[in-house]
């Protein structure tokens, strides 16, 4: 596997190796672990689709445009904004 360096300030440098001896590992596999667990924007529409599908063919239901918002927004709420 080829290795490559990415430049980022010292302070990040420094919390990316408390974080990695907190876990046990490297800044490279924590690094890595992010990349790996981290989907996309277009791999989140993708899992959205498909999730909205199972739940039509599984119960019928199937959201407006409308609802899709207020559930977004209640999420959103219920998450302190953070969604």
């Amino acid at each position: 596997m080829a290795h490559t360096t990415i430049k980022v300030d010292s302070t990040v440098r420094d919390r990316l190796a408390a974080l990695a001896a907190e876990k046990n590992t490297t800044i490279a596999r924590l690094v890595s672990d992010f990349a790996e667990r981290t989907p996309t924007k277009a791999e989140t529409v993708e899992r959205t689709a498909r999730t909205l599908e199972v739940l039509r063919e599984m119960s019928g239901y199937t959201p407006t445009p409308e609802q899709d918002r207020v559930a977004d927004a209640e999420l959103a709420r219920r998450l302190g904004g953070a969604a």
